[in-house]
């Protein structure tokens, strides 16, 4: 059983023989693909810092966001509407991601190597926070290859709901003073020629909730990991369907349970039940429409690191390249 973690700052991921016993080529784990970035000029040190203050960032920023969510609040609203809010979901998923990438990549550069004798806490703690143990048939790179399309592909549905639906129907919340009443749908302050006359908080908050996460997750897909892109394909796709119908029954169980739907049209008192139809089907389409934008921009970033970037970003060693999940 291995980590992973022999690599280190100056060497290649792919300087080891990794064909399996049966001859068949097996290429490096995606726990250790998060790790070592395609461009050269970002060395494993450099990757750490990156990783470490989008990390201190991200857990800055939730509490504001929080707070931002709870003024926003319609009077009378229950403050549990906000676990059922999209954006929240996606914020937590995306916070999560760069949680654990930022801990594995900062032991597999500094604790590469383990004593597996040493019971300490410092190294129990260590221990768990170094990239997953591999075996053959472990199915822990398909999950992780999931969870990273998912926390991805939700940022850019959240962005492009609130962008392309929220804002033009006018559901959005307007910029306000605290101790005036309001709120609306999952949404954020977007009035025209005055988003910015209200102080830089609301701003803030909007521009992060549905902007730069996707930015975020832009930067990350192109920039802080060699991942290649996803296999099997349609595995992926079934998965975030699936996903993004739990979140519809999650959404109608938050209505049924406070009496307030996260969007608009999920509400049949605003949108007729055809037309919520309508929206949920659109909404599932979303993902896998956004999965291939993902694939195709990880595409484009292998064939760019082959020419440009860092050898961890080349095929396997028979010049196949195989899906970092199998």
């Amino acid at each position: 059983m291995s980590t992973g973690n022999e690599v280190t700052e100056r060497s290649s991921l792919l300087e080891r023989d990794l064909s399996r016993p049966n001859g068949v080529v097996q290429d490096y784990p995606i726990f250790l693909r998060v790790c070592h970035a395609p461009w050269g000029f970002i060395n494993q040190t450099t990757l750490v810092v990156i990783r470490g203050l989008i990390l201190i960032y991200l857990t800055i920023l939730a509490p504001m966001l929080l707070d931002y969510k709870l003024y926003k609040r319609q009077d009378g609203d229950s403050p549990l509407r906000i676990i059922f809010q999209f954006s929240t979901i996606t914020f937590i998923l995306l916070w999560l991601y760069h949680l654990f990438t930022f801990c594995w990549s900062y032991t597999h550069l500094y604790y590469p190597d383990l004593d597996d004798e040493d019971n300490t806490w410092e190294t129990a703690l260590l221990r768990k926070m170094s990239p997953p143990e591999q075996t053959i048939t472990s199915r822990n790179r398909f999950y992780f290859s999931l969870y990273y399309t998912v926390s991805h592909v939700f940022t850019f549905i959240n962005t492009f709901i609130f962008l392309a639906v929220i804002v033009p129907k006018g559901h959005g919340d307007l910029p306000r003073d605290r101790q005036r009443g309001g709120g609306g749908d999952d949404a954020g302050s977007l009035e025209a020629g005055d988003f910015f006359g209200h102080g830089w908080f609301e701003p803030f908050c909007v521009l992060n909730l549905w902007g730069y996460t996707s930015l975020l997750a832009l930067f990350e897909i192109m920039s802080l990991n060699s991942i290649k892109r996803q296999m099997p394909v349609h595995t992926h796709i079934i998965g975030l369907v699936f996903l993004l119908c739990a979140y519809l029954g999650w959404a109608a169980f938050g209505k049924l349970s406070i009496g307030r739907a996260p969007y608009f049209w999920l509400d049949p008192e605003i949108v007729p039940y055809k037309l919520i139809f309508g929206y949920c089907a659109l909404f599932v389409a979303l993902g896998p429409a956004f999965f291939a934008l993902m694939y195709g921009l990880i595409g484009l970033r292998e064939e760019l690191a082959e020419k440009y970037g860092s050898p961890s970003q080349a095929s396997t060693p028979d010049g196949s390249q195989q899906g970092d999940q199998e």
